[in-house]
């Protein structure tokens, strides 16, 4: 699997961005579905979203979604 490239990573985050998550709040939601993919093994992928409004609960499916498209082109 290749790495993503700059263009694709930003297609992958655009709906967090869309709801009006700022770079920092999209990073650390990243940061923490690795966390609990790495250390966490089969972890609810929704939880670290879940005390969120619907709207970024929403764009975190979204989200989700894009970057199963994209590691499965990849």
């Amino acid at each position: 699997m290749t790495p993503f490239g700059q263009d694709q990573a930003r297609w992958v985050v655009q709906p967090l961005v869309d709801v009006g998550l700022a770079a920092e709040e999209v990073g650390d939601l990243v940061f923490r579905l690795a966390f609990q993919a790495v250390v966490g093994g089969g972890t609810d992928v929704h939880r670290v979203v879940a005390d969120r409004p619907a709207a970024v609960r929403a764009a975190w499916r979204q989200t989700l979604g894009r970057l199963m498209v994209a590691a499965a082109a990849g």
